[in-house]
């Protein structure tokens, strides 16, 4: 950072009777200059600090009888001879190296043959000066950033007003500049993604005449800084430090944890606090006002999952000096590997969300919100603990999104299955989603398809699988035999096989999962108290499926837990089954717990929704679940979707709960 200085200049008049004079009614005047200058590391001032110095004075002053005299000096000693005895105005302007007039001061008093010491205090700025400031986000991931920003100047007096900011997106950097008077100022930028703040920060900045002041800021989302120093000046002119710290600072700052940030004096003894006043702010946000005494000053705060940055102001309402310092630091979730930790309860404001409203995970944590009432599709992002919708898809784009009924997806492959039944006709369509622009496109659009020989139309597609090794989407037909395979590959989709279920008990399918290896198929009929394993061929096709052993209740969902265990759940309980390569699967344990909704990563952890609206989270240990935490929302999750890092539920209330997966 650069130097801050803040020019306070006392003008020590003392006159004195000529002792020799030529003339009685004259006296001699000698000025003797004094200046005192601050710095501040957190300050933002001219590049060249020494433009904010007084190196010359001019002084000039109006008399008696319209006597007037002109005085230049680079000297802290400056004589004026024969001036006559009356009242006297007497102006006082610093210059800086550039010659440039920075600061002046004025003083009226009377002239006598007694020498009577009088001061003139420099304290009005003189002009104006460029300000520039940048800002960086390139390392994070803000996909419709915004940015606002705000001065406070050119005192602390002052009210804060809006600054006008260049955004550009292409190069994730926005630029704020303008002419402003000298003075010191507060700036506050903060940071969005749509209508969610990501970050923010305040500086302390510092205007001179005709010099620029420039600064910049690279945000990074993942990344810990280090407590830094500020440098200020007390009441009295006699420079001070001081820092920003946390107590008991840990290794990683933990959410729902409270911390307390502590700014606290270099040498407090020396220190004279008298009109000093801090100001703190949290991601850019103001929180409190305080004033100081030598203790220094602190903050209590409970920090959220993420980035985040602690900023204190620390200035002198009299002298109009400022200094700043912060403390960045990243905030990780609160609980064991595997668990939920909620981020926000209401994490879609920005969208039309209703108890109607499916939700679907994508690659690279993103995720699909689909809301037939509205007939708007969002692709979301994460942002600061929030979803924000960088793209918006109406019946314009897709005629058929009132009528969606199911919506599928998996984080390891670039593809959506939506089926609905527009105009009364069962179809079905897969949308291809591009990572890099953060869009949907239609791959495939099939509407009330009958097949060639059997004449066989679609009737009710109930549910959906992927494999991400074999570039396939397997979709079910609760309404007949068939589930039909997809090839899903280069952004387009087709139809490469369909495929009979075990019996009439199996056809009516509500919900199947591919192995994490994407050779292995599991689905499950509702009536039904086990479930089918087959084999997939390279073509698509199933092998003769092999039946579970059964269980003492009918199966709504089943999931991968991990590549050796398979777990079917429903309103009567939890079961475990060791997998069985080309064979039937065997059940090991039931745990008493009423399941609605089910998701795995296919990693050891499992993710049920179950009565009471609780979120249970369980790692796989060997053929068991183990329960590990869980969470109780105050509405009934309808739709789960999970990414590798966050799991997000819409609920009946019309809202939707995001979690972030705890990993240490």
């Amino acid at each position: 950072m650069k130097r801050n200085t803040i020019i306070i200049v006392a003008f020590v008049l003392v006159a004195l009777l000529a002792s020799c004079s030529d003339n009685p009614g004259t006296t001699t005047m000698r000025l003797i200059l004094a200046t005192g200058s601050e710095s501040s590391s957190r300050t933002l001032s001219p590049s060249d600090s020494s433009l904010l110095d007084v190196s010359k004075y001019t002084i000039t002053g109006t008399g008696p009888n319209g006597k007037t005299f002109t005085k230049s000096s680079d000297s802290d000693s400056v004589t004026i001879e024969g001036l006559t005895i009356g009242d006297w105005t007497v102006t006082a302007k610093g210059l800086n190296s550039a010659n440039t007039e920075i600061v002046s001061g004025s003083l009226t008093f009377r002239l006598t043959a007694t020498p009577t010491p009088q001061t003139i205090v420099l304290d009005t700025l003189i002009g104006t000066g460029n300000f520039r400031f940048s800002i960086d986000w390139s390392l994070c991931d803000v996909a419709n950033p915004e940015v606002e920003a705000y001065l406070t100047g050119p005192d602390m007096k002052s009210k804060e007003v809006p600054l006008a900011v260049t955004v550009n997106p292409t190069t994730k950097t926005a630029v704020m500049s303008e002419s402003l008077a000298s003075g010191s100022y507060l700036l506050r930028v903060l940071l969005f993604d749509g209508n969610t703040q990501v970050s923010g920060l305040v500086e302390a900045v510092r205007i001179s005449n005709g010099t620029s002041t420039e600064g910049s800021h690279v945000f990074h989302f993942n990344e810990l800084g280090p407590n830094t120093l500020m440098y200020i000046k007390d009441a009295t002119g006699v420079p001070i430090k001081g820092s920003l710290s946390v107590a008991d600072a840990p290794n990683e700052f933990v959410s729902e944890t409270e911390y307390t940030c502590i700014f606290a004096f270099g040498s407090p003894e020396t220190v004279n606090s008298d009109g000093l006043t801090i100001d703190w702010y949290y991601d850019g946000m103001f929180v409190q006002s305080s004033s100081l005494d030598n203790t220094g000053s602190s903050l209590a705060f409970t920090p959220t999952v993420g980035l985040h940055r602690i900023d204190a102001v620390v200035y002198n309402r009299k002298l109009g000096s400022t200094g700043s310092a912060s403390y960045s630091f990243t905030t990780v979730p609160n609980g064991a590997n595997g668990e939920l930790s909620l981020l926000s309860d209401d994490a879609a404001s920005s969208m039309t969300v209703d108890s109607s409203s499916m939700v679907a995970a994508l690659s690279g944590d993103r995720f699909v919100v689909v809301s037939p009432s509205a007939g708007e599709i969002y692709l979301c992002t994460v942002s600061s603990g929030a979803l924000n919708a960088v793209k918006k898809y109406g019946l314009s784009n897709f005629e058929w999104i009132s009528d969606t009924k199911h919506v599928f997806s998996d984080p390891t492959m670039d593809y959506v299955v939506f089926t609905d039944d527009y105009q009364g006709k069962e179809s079905i369509s897969i949308l291809h989603f591009d990572s890099t622009s953060n869009t949907l496109s239609n791959a495939l659009r099939m509407v009330e398809w009958a097949h060639e020989e059997y004449g066989i139309e679609f009737a009710d597609l109930s549910a959906a699988a992927f494999s991400s090794s074999m570039n396939m989407i397997f979709v079910a037909d609760a309404g007949n035999e068939f589930a039909y395979t997809f090839d899903a590959s280069g952004g387009s989709a087709s139809l490469m096989a369909f495929c009979d279920k075990m019996g009439a008990a199996y056809h009516s399918v509500c919900d199947m999962d591919v192995s994490p290896s994407g050779s292995y198929i599991v689905y499950c009929a509702e009536s039904s108290t086990n479930f089918v394993s087959t084999t997939i061929t390279e073509s698509g096709g199933f092998v003769k499926g092999a039946l579970s052993s059964t269980d003492s209740f009918g199966t709504q969902h089943i999931r991968y837990a991990n590549p050796q265990l398979v777990v079917k759940a429903g309103t009567g309980g939890l079961s475990t089954y060791k997998v069985v390569a080309g064979g039937a699967y065997t059940k090991h344990k039931t745990l008493d717990i009423p399941v609605l909704d089910l998701e795995a990563d296919g990693g050891n952890y499992i993710y049920a929704v179950t009565s009471g609206n609780r979120i249970v989270s369980f790692e796989a240990n060997g053929y068991e679940l183990t329960q590990i935490g869980y969470v109780t929302l105050a509405a009934k999750p309808v739709s789960i979707a999970l990414t590798s890092g966050y799991f997000a539920a819409v609920t009946d209330s019309g809202t939707i709960a995001l979690f972030g997966i705890i990993e240490k």
